[in-house]
């Protein structure tokens, strides 16, 4: 009799675990991915732990705060997580899903910035059919114009390279169809703005939405195994590019009633060459001695969303009646020397350069006046894998910010200046699963 109390007690304080139990189950095959990442350092302006750009620095008598300190910082928001989904076959076709986010916050739109560190955030969600020779993606994923990730888990700083085209995520339908085994043509259209990364996201009004028209990606690719590879890296060169259109809209008259308007359509136009070669290759597996260069070289014209906080808008060279708008041209592009010492011990080192072609009417108006003109990055990395899942990485970075025009003016008459650059030196450790 007392056996049988001690088990319905036992029974009864375990019947609400057993209530509030679950499992992780799928009607498909799902795989868990990521990794922990973890980075800590200290730059030599007033910058949070994703800069991209250098602030002004102090000119004359003008002291700029942000130039003039320094700052340590730290984090670990750029882990990730990531489900790989593989279904049943559909018009002959095998189709997966891809679902990932990381806790950095840069695309939650949770804050008036349009970010709050720590928040898990969209980062890709799409969905694949994969034939032979075509593979049809729709959904959020890495545009194809300007896109090689070469420096992918080696480079510390997540925003570095960002002023070049390192590449970018946006919704879009894209087929790529293998012509042989070595030549590769991709397709689709893209969305023409930036539907993540601001607090309206999807609901994001502005002049390239007001445009009837998606942006256009394609992609031309030769890639080849004949030089060898160094990891899943083989020889690559690709002419890849977009196409699309804004509509600005402006007031044409105006009456005590009523406002009338009218618009011009815009184009935006961007090509970008990129390459990977494997100068020394592994050998057998081992990478020790490999050395590889790579990167990718751009020109573009009204790039919108493409050049984020970067983008230089367009300006009106007619009148507020008749405008004749004028956008900026921008040139640039960056390259990755990697070298293996051993075959888990590698340095790296990158160079960017990105120069609007900016007028000196531009310039010289107040409101441009805080728009990137040209930025120049160096950074010198060195990575140690412990094991397959644990990278460890120490980097150097340098960045050489220059600004359409001087800071405006207090009330003393004195403004920062055009320039400005920072040092920074991080640690970084990664954990793959």
């Amino acid at each position: 009799m007392k056996r049988f109390i001690v088990f319905a007690v036992v029974a009864f304080l375990a019947l609400p675990v057993v209530s509030f139990a679950g499992s992780a189950t799928s009607r498909w095959d799902v795989t868990i991915g990521g990794f922990v990442k973890f980075d800590m350092g200290y730059a030599t302006q007033s910058l949070g732990a994703d800069y991209r750009t250098a602030s002004r620095g102090s000119y004359g008598f003008f002291e700029n705060k942000d130039d003039e300190y320094g700052n340590f910082f730290s984090a670990a928001g750029e882990t990730r997580l990531n489900f790989l989904i593989k279904g049943p076959d559909g018009w002959g076709a095998k189709t997966i899903g891809f679902i990932e986010g990381e806790f950095r916050g840069a695309t939650a739109g949770t804050s008036s910035q349009g970010r709050d560190y720590g928040a898990f955030a969209l980062r890709h969600a799409f969905m694949r059919m994969q034939w032979e020779n075509d593979t049809l993606t729709i959904g959020h994923t890495w545009q194809k114009w300007g896109y090689i990730p070469t420096y992918s888990n080696i480079m510390l700083g997540v925003n570095m390279l960002t002023a070049f085209q390192r590449g970018g995520r946006q919704p879009q339908i894209m087929w790529d169809h293998k012509f042989t085994k070595n030549f590769n043509m991709s397709f689709g259209i893209i969305s023409p703005t930036n539907s993540l990364n601001s607090q309206n996201g999807a609901n994001v009004v502005d002049s390239f939405t007001a445009s009837p028209y998606p942006f256009f990606e394609g992609e031309v690719s030769y890639t080849s195994d004949a030089c060898g590879k160094i990891g899943s890296w083989q020889m690559l060169f690709s002419l890849s590019g977009f196409y699309g259109w804004d509509r600005q809209i402006y007031s044409s008259a105006a009456t005590t009633s009523s406002v009338t308007y009218d618009d011009k359509l815009e184009t935006a136009w961007g090509a970008a060459f990129k390459a990977f070669i494997p100068i020394i290759p592994e050998k057998k597996g081992d990478k020790g001695g490999a050395l590889s260069v790579s990167g990718m070289l751009f020109a573009s014209q009204n790039p919108g969303w493409y050049m984020g906080t970067l983008a230089a808008g367009a300006y009106n060279t007619g009148t507020s009646v008749n405008p004749d708008y004028k956008y900026p041209k921008v040139f640039g592009g960056w390259g990755q020397v990697t070298y293996f010492l051993t075959d888990k011990l590698f340095m790296s080192g990158w160079y960017g350069q990105m120069s609007y072609n900016m007028s000196s009417r531009y310039k010289n108006t107040s409101a441009n006046r805080d728009k990137i003109q040209q930025e120049y990055q160096y950074l010198v990395n060195l990575s140690y894998d412990v094991n397959p899942a644990m990278r460890l990485g120490l980097e150097w970075d340098y960045i050489y910010t220059r600004y359409a025009n001087y800071g405006a003016p207090n009330a003393a008459g004195l403004y920062a200046d055009r320039n400005g650059s920072v040092n920074a030196i991080r640690v970084g450790a990664w954990y793959f699963f």
